[in-house]
């Protein structure tokens, strides 16, 4: 896993490089992460979580949303019927939870568990666990996101009384329990558990992420910034959240906006990217330039203000992406262009949230 997350990294820097440089300017990934509602459990997708979902199997491997995004653990988290969804934004990565590895520890004391104690023939092994891939449950693996969606097996496949009572084939991973329906057409023989409903089920969560909503906007909406104030310069703006163009700031004309693809939440670890405009009275950034080290920044979530103080002020130019890139720690970065009329630089305001606030 430490060489994956290595990897990744290096690639977020590469695509970040590709972002400043590139001569095209190509329509946002915003429309991809756009909120849409599942009418069946009344609950959102949106921005890097649907991005993920599309792109990793959808409804037929992770199945309906049954919570809105919380946070859990230091970092926002969507159950759905057969994964949690985690975005570390220290990362820029969204990864798939360990309810595989939850699940399983009821059933630690299985000889299934134990440690292959060499690899069998006709089947892909994995020395990180000692299990082994086979027969239809490989082909579905690899068919459908591998490691990233499913993690390493941890078991070997055996026989398995689900939650109906019904008994069936299983096999563990770390993300997932797959399981052998063999009556099914074959595209559907091999299904995933629901260790959604089933962690949802022995485990509290705020009673407001059950709940239904009615519209996509809903979406994120306890926990994405809505709004940036600077008391001293009257610096006051709406925010909204958005992806970016390759070449190009995608910054909306009336507002300031929360870079979702790869920012931070309010507190949480990462990096909350949030870009506004500059040059005229009135403008929402019109005043950033006159920022200084000190000053408050309250930044609304869900209509309560958490409280920043800048900590670094900077011009840099437009190729040095690095002021986007993931935090180990909870930082806020406003962003403008400077100076006003040319815009050749990028004004950088870095801050820190207050303790206790």
């Amino acid at each position: 896993m430490m060489r994956y997350n290595t990897i990744m990294r290096q690639l977020l820097v590469f695509l970040l490089v590709v972002l400043a440089l590139s001569p095209l300017s190509v329509a946002a990934n915003t429309i991809a992460g756009t909120p849409i509602l599942f009418r069946e459990t009344g609950h959102t997708l949106a921005y890097v979580f649907r991005e993920f979902y599309d792109r990793q199997g959808g409804l037929p491997i992770f199945g309906y949303p049954l919570t809105e995004v919380f946070i859990e653990d230091g970092r926002p988290v969507q159950y759905f019927e057969r994964a949690r969804f985690e975005w570390h934004a220290e990362l820029a990565l969204v990864q798939v939870g360990h309810l595989g590895r939850w699940a399983a520890t009821a059933w630690a004391d299985h000889p299934a568990f134990a440690p292959l104690a060499a690899p069998p023939a006709d089947a892909d092994f994995f020395p990180e666990t000692g299990h082994s891939l086979s027969s239809a449950f490989r082909s579905f693996w690899w068919a459908n996101g591998g490691l990233p969606t499913f993690g390493f097996p941890l078991s070997e496949p055996f026989e398995f009384t689900d939650e109906s009572g019904q008994q069936r084939l299983v096999q563990f991973f770390e993300r997932a329990r797959f399981e052998w329906h063999p009556q099914n057409p074959p595209r559907y023989q091999v299904l995933l558990g629901h260790l959604g409903r089933i962690w949802l089920a022995a485990h509290p969560v705020p009673e407001w992420a059950l709940q239904a909503v009615n519209t996509p906007d809903a979406a994120w909406a306890r926990i994405r910034p809505t709004r940036v104030r600077v008391p001293r310069i009257e610096v006051d703006t709406e925010v909204v959240s958005a992806g970016f163009s390759f070449g190009a700031w995608d910054v909306p004309r009336y507002t300031a906006v929360h870079y979702w693809p790869i920012s931070g939440y309010p507190g949480t670890a990462g990096n909350i990217v949030i870009a506004g405009h500059v040059g005229y009275r009135g403008i929402i950034f019109n005043r950033l330039p006159a920022i200084a080290v000190g000053d408050e920044v309250l930044v609304t979530v869900n209509g309560v203000d958490r409280r920043y103080e800048v900590r670094e002020v900077l011009t840099v130019l437009p190729d040095e992406t690095w002021v986007l890139a993931p935090t180990s720690r909870e930082t806020l970065t406003l962003i403008t262009c400077v100076p006003i009329g040319v815009y050749s630089h990028r004004l950088i305001v870095r801050a820190a949230p207050v303790t206790g606030s």
